[in-house]
């Protein structure tokens, strides 16, 4: 893919407008240099390890101008925390949490530089977004007032579809205000039309709502004809639902965060339902806040093209492990993506790994039989198995020296589940050098290359 110098935004449409200290319309975007560094499948989708302005000017560089269908965005929410990394041990019986002196994820803003990265970065998002395409934009109570005026003013006002509550019902009990249980989703479209599937939003008829359509009339038409206001008024059967409302009550995930180790993960419900309203298969999805990779799964289960980016190391070995998990349950692996290191994306902490080669007459049998991370020395002689802290092994075995392709893909999601160690592949699927690479839980990788 070519680059250009620098990339040039429109300018935002709306009114009102809000102001900051330091507001400033971007400055043209230089467009990094990008390099694909893994390939899973054959796919078209695009995993980015970036910082996500980087990565929006190199997408508009490359064609993607005016291409994304639907956009959906869960920025930094401003919460004043840096959350440090915590690393659960893999294996049956009860959980281990393990600190390590590493910040996974950090959230503390001066509110007049949180308001600029987020214009800018909405404006750029405007320039990928298709005539009639729509984007969510997920916030809470901390931001929602000031981000809703910043849509307004990039987007306009009457570009405004909806604010949607998700309610979450779940957590602890304060005592000092009500209970802060809900988040906001900002949902605008880029033009006059947009797309919206009524039928997909639908919520079923209960069987008690059904019984009451007990009335036939001359057409063979069902209805009932007193509603639940006691009027006497004909009331049709003519959908199998009643549209939805823009309060959704969708559980939190636990289980799924805690078996990612990723806590801000988003609920694949949560997703599905947005996917499903305001895209069709085949179209394309972007979200350059990936974090744990659920909008990319969601897009991946649903038959929807993706493009996923995060600057976080840890956040893209995450999305990464789901998204090769779900290509092999739910689709095939034709179905694929490429990763990419964009810009100065700061690599993963390094690891050592030990491997032993053994050769048959007709497969070789490659065991792993050690693997250390710097970041976890001071558990590491504390350890029952080093496979304890290693979620992922992938296994190229006939690595071209440029871009990684795994073929043995051992990435267990269930913190449970232990990697194996021990991979037999077949002699005639081996070329001149093998490369394994390994991904643990505290975000650190280690890749290493034999000859064959």
């Amino acid at each position: 893919m070519s680059a250009t110098p620098a990339i040039l935004l429109s300018p935002p449409v709306g009114r009102a407008m809000l102001t900051w200290n330091g507001k400033q319309p971007p400055p043209p975007l230089a467009v990094p240099a990008a390099v694909e560094v893994e390939r899973c499948g054959s796919g078209d989708q695009l995993l980015i390890h970036g910082e996500n302005l980087a990565a929006l000017a190199w997408l508009l560089a490359n064609g993607y101008r005016r291409r994304i269908n639907l956009i959906y965005i869960d920025p930094p929410f401003g919460s004043g925390i840096d959350r440090a990394r915590r690393v659960r041990l893999r294996g049956p019986g009860p959980a281990r949490l393990i600190p390590v002196a590493d910040v996974e994820y950090r959230d503390t803003w001066n509110d007049d530089a949180y308001l600029q990265f987020m214009y800018e970065r909405l404006i750029a998002l405007r320039e990928v977004l298709a005539d009639d395409g729509c984007i969510y934009l997920h916030c809470d109570f901390r931001k929602a007032h000031h981000l809703r005026c910043l849509m307004d003013e990039v987007f306009g006002a009457e570009r405004m579809l909806n604010e949607i509550i998700w309610f979450y019902p779940r957590g602890g009990d304060g005592e000092r205000q009500f209970n802060r249980k809900h988040d906001t989703i900002l949902l605008y479209a880029r033009g006059d039309r947009w797309t919206f599937n009524y039928d997909e939003t639908l919520i079923p008829y209960t069987r008690r709502q059904l019984a009451r359509f007990c009335h036939e009339d001359e057409r063979g038409r069902y209805y009932w004809n007193v509603n639940p206001r006691g009027e006497r008024v004909k009331t049709y059967l003519r959908k199998p639902g009643i549209g939805a409302y823009d309060v959704w009550t969708i559980p939190i995930d636990a289980a799924l965060a805690r078996d990612l180790g990723y806590p801000t993960a988003k609920p694949l419900a949560l997703l599905e339902r947005i996917i499903r309203a305001s895209s069709r298969p085949g179209d394309l999805v972007l979200d350059c806040f990936a974090g744990s990779g659920t909008t990319a799964v969601a897009a991946q289960r649903l038959g929807r093209r993706w493009i996923a980016c995060d600057v976080n190391a840890g956040a893209i070995q995450v999305a990464a492990r789901r998204l090769r998990n779900a290509m092999l349950e739910h689709t095939p692996l034709s179905a694929g993506f490429a990763a990419w290191r964009i810009g100065d994306a700061a690599p993963a902490p390094q690891g050592d790994v030990r491997i032993r080669v053994t050769h048959h007459s007709d497969q070789a049998t490659i065991t792993v039989e050690a693997y250390a991370n710097p970041l976890l020395a001071d558990i590491s002689p504390t350890l029952p198995d080093w496979r304890c802290v290693v979620d992922e092994i992938l296994i190229d075995p006939a690595y071209d020296g440029a871009v990684f392709r795994p073929v043995v893909v051992d990435a267990p999601l269930r913190r449970a589940v232990l990697v194996r160690g021990v991979y037999a592949i077949a002699r005639a699927n081996i070329g001149a050098s093998l490369a394994l690479k390994i991904v643990d839980a505290a975000g650190g990788e280690a890749f290493t290359v034999v000859p064959m």
